[in-house]
């Protein structure tokens, strides 16, 4: 036993020096895949559980304790027959005292003090209670004895690490987990207060935080700890609003260890259960799971995992399955990024998409879309099959334009379409250009490059032209310093979307004959048109299925 105690403390002074590493190192931001559905998720389940295994403590019966909810529950009907009324009534009556005086503080400013008062108060009335009608004598479990005094210096037993029943090497996964699990069960209690109540979080300075305190725990004979749950929540309760509180409590306890534990052991202990239950049930938050199914049911569902997974598979568990989602989430999104197809607004030189704006103008011959990621190896794939499907449903639409138009022809015959007029619209039935908005592209790797370079081979051969438009500088050094820039060619490289389109329509105009079927003229001061004769055949708008898909 003495050797389990001292690999007890040497983890803990492990886990210390691993934090301040991390926290040294500025490693803190591994919290950003600790999303707002994750943090609100967690804590919600978590306090549901916490509170669930004080209720022991209410309906006074020994429930075995457990960290999954169902069995929890289960251990609780197997042992109800146990209840006792008399207990279960001194709980539920401090319950109802704590969250009354919680309530008159929140609401009335000039009550606000029963709000940190309540614990203070439901504790001396139960141990008043308990003196005065001899209540533990009566069925009323107290606390009991609690031994006094500050535990016992241990730094004497950091040497030696393993105490003779593992090697260093074998401890370094436990420390690791314990380090990883520990940081983000405090992290996502503190980021939830820290929306709560608006403040910044630094997280690599609670990394710092919590090593000091592991440190601090090892000289002093203690196991590994982190921030507190159920304590957080009980703090939060009260009105803390800052360190300080801590400082106070941690002082109150030792004076309590030194010199008043006697007080304390005629406690009853459903005091404890009723403050730990009051102050969870604030950190419930099943209104945040109805607002994400309302706004992005996404979001929803890792809200859902992260709820219950940590009640049903325990608070650590759920955890990591609600971490290793937003993570999956993260890389799904980034393997297949946005990439719409634009148009032109009328009567302006802003290109938007087409399902956000079904009345923007696409032409035919042209294919025009906007990459709104970065392109990188996990997303090139998904890139080039977008492309090839824009190609060819700009080539379905011209086809079942130039249908139309030659019905139309058939049908009137005061006025044929010519032969000539027929292969100009032909002409505009295949994609000559495809131009691509880069704008958003903030990097690209050598695996985009090549993508790119692929791509344009590929459109080379089947008489295309690629055109980008502007690239930021540090996609530009890349197109040049790889020479794809030349290879493209530095002439349908634009500074924006507009140029490209005038110039690929003036070539499409050079490419079809001039002034037949579908040639492109250009008014000075209004909008780019192809014309037949004195209706708009080319310059088209084209309506897509559902602009529901997209974002604004």
């Amino acid at each position: 036993e003495a050797a389990y105690v001292t690999l007890a403390i040497q983890i803990s002074m492990m886990v210390g020096f691993t934090y301040i590493i991390l926290g040294a190192l500025r490693l803190g931001f591994i919290t950003i895949f600790l999303s707002h559905a994750v943090i609100s998720g967690f804590t919600s389940g978590a306090a549901i559980i916490i509170g669930m295994s004080q209720i022991k403590y209410i309906l006074g019966v020994p429930v075995k304790g457990s960290k999954q909810l169902h069995y929890l529950i289960g251990n609780i009907i197997i042992v109800i027959n146990q209840f006792d009324w008399k207990i279960f009534l001194m709980g539920s009556f401090f319950i109802f005292l704590l969250l009354l005086m919680k309530h008159v503080g929140k609401t009335y400013a000039k009550f606000s003090f029963l709000r940190a008062l309540g614990p203070l108060a439901v504790t001396a009335f139960g141990i008043i209670a308990t003196v005065v009608f001899d209540l533990d004598e009566k069925g009323i479990p107290v606390i009991g004895d609690i031994p006094s005094g500050i535990p016992e210096i241990s730094i004497n037993k950091w040497s030696g690490i393993g105490a003779g029943l593992v090697s260093f090497v074998d401890l370094i996964p436990t420390v690791l987990s314990i380090s990883i699990v520990g940081f983000m069960e405090s992290i996502a209690i503190a980021k939830q207060l820290a929306v709560k109540h608006q403040y910044e979080l630094d997280s690599s300075q609670e990394l710092l935080g919590l090593g000091m305190a592991n440190l601090a725990g090892a000289m002093f004979s203690s196991y590994p700890v982190t921030g507190s749950f159920s304590r957080t929540a009980v703090n939060n309760e009260t009105g803390a609003k800052s360190g300080i509180s801590a400082l106070i409590t941690a002082s109150l306890v030792g004076m309590v260890l030194l010199f008043l534990t006697p007080l304390f052991t005629r406690m009853p202990t459903s005091v404890l259960g009723a403050i730990v239950i009051s102050g969870v049930l604030g950190l419930v938050d099943l209104q945040e799971g109805k607002f994400l199914y309302k706004v992005h049911k996404q979001d929803f569902l890792v809200w859902l995992v992260s709820f219950s997974g940590t009640m049903f598979a325990g608070v650590e568990t759920g955890l990591v399955i609600a971490v290793g989602l937003s993570l999956l989430l993260v890389l799904y999104e980034s393997a297949y990024p946005h990439l719409p197809m634009i148009g032109r607004l009328p009567g302006t030189n802003v290109y938007r998409n087409i399902k956000q704006y079904p009345n923007a103008t696409t032409y035919d011959g042209l294919v025009m879309c906007r990459i709104d990621a970065p392109i990188y190896f996990a997303n090139t794939q998904n890139i080039r099959e977008k492309l090839n499907k824009y190609e060819l449903v700009a080539e379905r639409d011209a086809m079942e334009a130039m249908k139309d138009k030659s019905d139309e022809g058939e049908d009137n015959k005061d006025s044929p379409i010519s032969f000539d007029m027929l292969n100009s619209l032909t002409y505009f039935t295949k994609v000559h250009f495809i131009v691509i908005d880069m704008s958003p592209v903030s990097h690209i790797d050598t695996s985009g490059v090549h993508l790119l370079e692929e791509m344009h081979r590929d459109y080379q051969k089947r008489g295309l032209q690629m055109c980008l438009c502007n690239p930021n500088h540090y996609v530009m050094e890349k197109l040049f310093s790889s020479g794809l820039a030349d290879k493209i060619g530095t002439n349908y490289i634009y500074c924006n979307t507009h140029d490209a389109v005038k110039d690929c329509l003036k070539e499409i105009e050079n490419k079809s004959g001039g002034n037949s079927p579908g040639s492109v003229t250009k008014d000075e001061e209004g909008p780019i048109g192809l014309e037949l004769g004195s209706e708009s055949n080319t310059l088209k708008q084209r309506t897509p299925g559902n602009a529901n898909d997209d974002h604004v």
